[in-house]
This record gives C-alpha cells, sequence and structure tokens, in this order.
C-alpha cells in the first residue's frame, strides 16, 4: 500500500480534488476543508466567527473600492496574497499610502492575486504540528520562530532559521480550536500558525492541512532520542494505512528543551539545552 503526502499548497488542491484518480492513499481532510485551508480570507473568517480573529479586509483587483479600503484599515496593518504559502507577497504597512503601493505595484505588474489586510500583531511568532484521526487529536506539538532565513525589511514571513520546542497552555488551546472551527471533525495533517497580539494572545494567521517544511525537526529528534513517536510523518503514513502506531502524548509531544535550526545550503541542527539564544545583529 502507498501513500502520496502532497507538499505544495498547489499539489495539495490538486490530489485532494482528484483523489480517486490515485492508485494510493492519502491523508487529507475532507475537500471542503481543504479548500479552506488553502484559502487564508475564509480562514480567517472562520476564524472570526469563532472570537479568534478580528473580522479580515479583502482587496481584490477587480473591486472598484480598493482605495477606499485601504483609507479606512487601522495601521499598522498585515497584507499578504489570498493563496500561496510563506507569507506570499506579505507587507507590514505603516500607512496607507504603503499598503496602496504595495498592492498596486503587484498588480501593475501582472500578479492579479486577491490580498487581505488584517490586523497586525507584533508578538510571538508559534507554530502548531499536529495529527488527527477521525476527529481525535492524536499528537501535537508547538515551537517558537525565534529568527529567519533572510533578510525581512518588509515584514516577517518566509523560512525560519532558529526554533525551540515551547509548552505553552494557551498556544495549544488556541491552536485546537482553530483547527475545530475549520473542520467539524479534523482528519489528517494541521499545522496552525499563530502571532501573538499587544495582549500576549496568540491567535491563528494560517493553517495548512500539510506538514510545514520544518518537519524535517521532528524526524531528527526521533532519530537522536530514539523515540519513533516523535516521527510525525512515519506516524502519519502509519495511519493512512491502518498501521498500528506506538503511544503518543496528545499534547506536548517533544522535550521543551530541544532548539532546531537550519539556513540555506545547511542542514538540520538539533540542540538538546537551554543555551541558545536568538538576537538581531548588524
Amino acid at each position: 500500500m502507498e501513500v502520496v503526502f502532497p507538499q505544495p499548497d498547489y499539489e495539495v488542491g490538486r490530489i485532494s480534488r482528484e483523489s480517486q484518480k490515485l492508485e494510493a492513499r492519502v491523508f487529507l481532510p475532507d475537500p471542503s476543508t481543504v479548500l479552506l485551508c488553502l484559502d487564508k480570507y475564509e480562514a480567517l473568517l472562520k476564524w472570526q466567527t469563532a472570537g479568534l480573529r478580528r473580522e479580515p479586509i479583502l482587496l481584490s483587483p477587480r473591486s472598484r473600492s480598493t482605495a477606499r479600503k485601504i483609507r479606512s484599515l487601522d495601521y499598522p496593518a498585515w497584507l499578504r496574497a489570498r493563496h500561496g504559502a510563506g507569507g506570499l507577497m506579505s507587507c507590514l504597512a505603516n500607512s496607507w499610502k504603503e499598503a496602496y503601493h504595495w498592492v498596486m505595484f503587484h498588480w501593475e505588474h501582472g500578479l492579479k492575486s486577491d490580498f487581505v489586510a488584517e490586523e497586525y500583531l507584533p508578538g510571538r511568532d508559534f507554530c502548531f504540528m499536529s495529527i488527527w484521526r477521525d476527529g481525535s487529536l492524536v499528537t501535537s506539538m508547538a515551537r517558537e520562530r525565534l529568527s529567519w532565513v533572510g533578510n525581512r525589511a518588509v515584514g516577517t514571513g518566509g523560512t525560519s532559521k532558529l526554533n525551540r520546542v515551547v509548552h505553552l497552555e494557551k498556544v495549544n488551546q488556541n491552536a485546537v480550536k482553530s483547527i475545530k472551527a475549520t473542520s467539524e471533525k479534523p482528519h489528517g495533517i494541521f499545522c496552525v500558525d499563530l502571532k501573538e497580539g499587544k495582549d500576549s494572545t496568540p491567535y491563528p494567521t494560517e493553517i495548512n492541512c500539510r506538514f510545514t517544511t520544518n518537519v524535517h525537526y521532528l524526524t531528527l529528534a526521533s532519530i537522536r532520542l530514539g523515540r519513533p513517536e516523535l516521527n510525525f510523518p512515519w506516524l502519519a503514513a502509519r495511519i493512512a494505512v491502518d498501521e498500528d502506531i506506538p503511544a503518543c502524548k496528545v499534547m506536548n509531544a517533544f522535550p521543551s528543551n530541544l532548539w532546531f535550526t537550519k539556513n540555506t545550503d545547511m542542514g538540520f541542527t538539533m540542540v538538546e539545552d537551554d543555551e541558545w539564544r536568538a538576537a538581531d545583529f548588524t
């Protein structure tokens, strides 16, 4: 029995739509949930209904009210493409002029993507990675992103460089709430990005029904620590083909003393202590 795990968003959508044509299994939620996870605007609307986020504003190249909407935003505001990974076309706009020129620059160069404008969350950045089976949470872990690959002159987003495992109840709680707001019966892989607001509450910003690119950290930790239940890709594959899995911690599956880092043209590194710190440098 073979399993297909699509990774880029485009492939996730295509395989979800045409999974019946495959001579292999997939480990994806139902098609409507997949569509929701691929649409940043619709996900934010779901979370607004659940009381997890404020109302997002859609900026469309097909609308005549774009300039008016941009002028009415509360600044600073966060802009990003409605579809796409890695904070595609994201920008931290501090004024309506910055927001307007950012959007129009892309549209005038033929990138006619819808943009989503939302409140800017200035606090810490987290990722909650989880595996679900038929509505039940199998296992999960959360990490804090501390630095990023490359320069972030405009905003944040993209690929994280230094990460640490965290055990934070509010991160876990709000991530689970955001997943359940997205799917009545979660099944498959769900990774939620969260960012703290001014009130130090972690709010969901994005959800994916696939592993993030940092899933290699989990396999590395599983090998280094000799604990197969930490290898999330392996667990997901076994669940997809109806095989048994070892006992797993539902929350905080990973020790909180683990640090992970990667960078361009280098491998993944894991450190087992609490001595590493991220610091800005020039």
